[in-house]
């Protein structure tokens, strides 16, 4: 019993001390991304929109499943954009709906905006792939559909490739724009204390996890090196971050390239979306460990090595709680188990509130609306963690033993829900 008890003491302490550490990075990465690239208008500030003799010419792709509701939005936002040579390639992977209806007036008004149109419904990232094979630009940007970019957003995302030779991508800044109701609050809160320097904090170590799949910029020739994107996993945006730096380009991150997003309204369309994450987690771990084998990747060993411990501290905190929960309902306690012990759940609670605040200041000048969303950035650690977890737990089984093939396919969230683990109703 003895032995049992200072093992799951042991279990315990790295379940609250794990996310505490990793708070202390991040805050720490992020301060010396900040004072490095941001204070007082960062690295680029110097060069005025005048300054550059020629812009490189960018093709955006945007990719569209059922989107009639919101891409008559984004169509009006990218012909405002300030950029002086911009080709938008919007690609339906066979909608349903009135998308290439809404689609149709705005390809008339605007020559720069084309269209292909799938008969299949091949998911995200064959799409992507289909459009890249008629970009004939050195820079792709690639949205999502329901993305509005800031006006100068292509430009701050562009300029970086004029003086970095190696760099294959850079991401931008993402922002929910529909914060209304408890949800919307709590992914404000999280895109800005903890998304936004998360990335920063990876940008110092030399390695970022993954770009943003609703807001990057990519070198086209990178993109066609690693062989486009990937239909093979969950998360394609992960997978190509991977196949770019695995290929010794960097991958950057722009505070300042702003895109505002339209995040999950529902707790279901919140859970399906965190869900495909958890599963797209698992197809990194799998996808990628050979990053081991060359000494070439190591500066991505770290990067794969902390994922892969945030997955193991998932099954930590999920198992210890339901012995804590079987325990405290047999009236036998566990020592060891409780999810909220004394002296480490304060400590983290002061870790992660710190982590926000500093956060929060990196962010607000690019987010105004962030104050208004205060209040629940302390309470985002405990429902960001604990979904998180369950999720990794829930679909560990299908990342790691069912087939890759079809994984990318993928719904809008106006489309049925998924139907077993890990697969898709189409069309």
């Amino acid at each position: 019993m003895g032995h049992r008890a200072d093992f799951l003491t042991v279990l315990g302490s790295f379940v609250f001390l794990y996310p505490a550490l990793m708070s202390v990075l991040w805050v720490v990465g992020g301060l010396h991304f900040w004072w490095r690239r941001e204070r007082g208008g960062g690295q680029a500030a110097g060069w005025p929109a005048g300054a550059v003799a020629a812009w490189p010419a960018v093709t955006v792709l945007v990719p569209c499943r059922n989107e009639e509701a919101l891409v008559a939005r984004t169509c009006c936002r990218l012909a405002a954009l300030d950029y002086p040579d911009l080709r938008v390639l919007f690609i339906d992977d066979a909608s349903t709906d009135r998308t290439v209806a809404v689609l149709r007036p705005y390809l008339r008004e605007h020559p720069s905006f084309h269209l292909l149109r799938l008969r299949t419904n091949l998911g995200k990232a064959a799409a992507l792939n289909a459009g890249l094979a008629l970009v004939r630009t050195p820079l792709t940007l690639v949205i999502d559909a329901d993305t509005l970019l800031a006006e100068d957003a292509v430009r701050y995302l562009a300029e970086p490739f004029l003086r970095k030779p190696r760099l294959g991508a850079v991401t931008g800044n993402p922002l929910p724009l529909n914060r209304g109701g408890l949800l919307g609050s709590l992914q404000a809160a999280e895109f800005s204390s903890i998304i936004g320097l998360i990335r920063r904090c990876q940008r110092v170590w030399g390695r970022v996890l993954t770009v943003s799949g609703c807001a990057t910029m990519y070198l086209t020739e990178a993109l066609r090196r690693v062989g486009g994107f990937s239909p093979s996993t969950a998360t394609e945006d992960i997978d190509v971050t991977w196949r770019l730096q695995r290929a010794c380009y960097e991958v950057w991150f722009e505070p300042r390239a702003v895109a505002l997003i339209q995040v999950p309204a529902t707790a279901h369309e919140y859970l399906r979306q965190r869900r495909r994450w958890a599963l797209g987690g698992w197809h990194l771990l799998r996808g990628h460990a050979s990053v081991f084998r060359s000494w070439r990747w190591r500066r991505l060993w770290p990067v794969y090595l902390e994922f892969l411990l945030s997955y193991l501290w998932s099954f930590c905190l999920v198992g210890l709680t339901l012995l804590w929960a079987v325990g405290a309902l047999s009236g036998r306690p566990l020592p060891g188990t409780s999810p909220l012990p004394a002296w480490p759940g304060a400590v983290l609670s002061v870790v992660c509130v710190t982590q926000m605040v500093v956060a929060g200041l990196i962010n607000r000048p690019y987010d105004p609306g962030l104050r208004a969303t205060l209040f629940w950035v302390p309470w985002y650690p405990l429902f960001f963690f604990a979904t998180g977890a369950v999720l990794a737990v829930w679909t560990a089984r299908a990342g790691l033993v069912r087939p890759l093939t079809g994984a990318g396919l993928w719904l809008s969230r106006r489309e049925p829900e998924e139907s077993g683990e890990g697969g898709v109703k189409t069309s």
